[in-house]
């Protein structure tokens, strides 16, 4: 028994490793830990919620729990249960469309949780450890067309690898591992597309690399429109707004503590970084030293130095280009 114990307090560190893995129990208003975290991560995903993830269920997430449960037709209480978890989690990494999902439609179930693995073994130690092992698999192996994010190996893994390759993302070797070098080609393919950058290959990012009707950008071949840099590393495809600080009520500064001025944008750091230099059609070289609460993703907020340029300049999608 006391083996057995060592391996469940095992097992369960490993769960928390990987908390994609636990069906979240019902949460609700003032509920804290990691799995709040985790529920909280995904609607930061579904861009539903603008805030950090620190694991604090307050009516930020009850709010953001609500507009998804209206979206997709469930019960709008706010409270994360069973159903609303597993389409979140589903939503998150694309394994359905939030656009299109009609109550009854198929729903892939969540991973095998540690819980589930433990109860269905015996009290003998081969099988215990046999319970360590199923969790791993779970974890590690993804099939072709499964769901593919950083560690997982499989034939998913070659057959991403040598989608990338012929799309001219990826030249290492087609191995059947997701490490930092396949991810990084990833989430070079998802920016050329448009698509958030994070890594993980669902629904979206397999549609985008079986699609022919975009070919990668050759930067030694690419044919420069009127005014566009010479140099780049990348092209990203954002939605567009437009500020001022003569807008009242907002600050003279930006979130680095520059001035708001032409020559300013705010940007998702996890997208565009802080500091980075762009090019953008039509408005000339800019840098990222702003952040906004509704600037999520693909979107960034253009300065300017009056509010007649800003609504002059509109909501526009544009092909901006990452000149450092």
């Amino acid at each position: 028994m006391k083996v057995r114990r060592i391996l469940w307090t095992f097992l369960l560190i490993f769960a928390v490793s990987f908390s994609n893995l636990c069906s979240a129990a019902a949460l609700k208003y003032g509920d804290k830990g990691d799995q709040v975290k985790e529920i909280q991560e995904y609607l930061i995903a579904q861009n539903l919620l603008h805030v950090a993830a620190d694991g604090v269920y307050g009516s930020a997430t009850v709010n953001a729990i609500k507009d998804f449960q209206s979206a997709l037709g469930l019960e709008v209480d706010g409270v994360c249960g069973a159903e609303t978890y597993k389409l979140l989690r589903a939503a998150a990494f694309d394994e359905i469309d939030v656009t299109t999902y009609k109550p009854g439609d198929y729903v892939p179930e969540p991973p095998k949780s540690v819980k589930e693995v433990i109860n269905s073994t015996n009290d003998d130690f081969t099988t215990v450890l046999s319970a360590v092992n199923v969790v791993k698999q779970v974890v590690q192996y993804a099939g072709v067309g499964d769901v593919i994010k950083l560690g997982m190996e499989g034939d998913g893994v070659v057959d991403l690898q040598n989608k990338l390759t012929e799309q001219g993302f990826y030249d290492g070797e087609v191995d059947g591992v997701a490490d930092e070098e396949v991810i990084d080609a990833l989430k070079n393919f998802q920016s050329s597309r448009g698509i958030k950058a994070d890594g993980i290959c669902g629904r979206k990012t397999y549609s985008a690399l079986d699609s022919e009707d975009e070919t990668p950008i050759d930067l030694n071949e690419y044919e420069f429109s009127a005014g566009a840099p010479p140099e780049f590393s990348r092209v990203i495809r954002v939605e567009a707004t437009a500020y001022s600080a003569a807008e009242p009520g907002l600050s003279a500064y930006t979130a680095t503590g520059t001035l708001c001025r032409h020559g300013v944008i705010a940007t998702d750091p996890f997208v565009i970084p802080l500091g980075t230099r762009v090019y953008i059609p039509g408005y000339g070289y800019a840098v990222a030293e702003d952040t906004g609460s509704a600037i999520v993703g693909h979107k960034i907020d253009v300065a300017f130095d009056t509010v007649a340029e800003c609504y002059e300049f509109g909501r526009q999608f544009i092909d901006i280009y990452i000149v450092d």
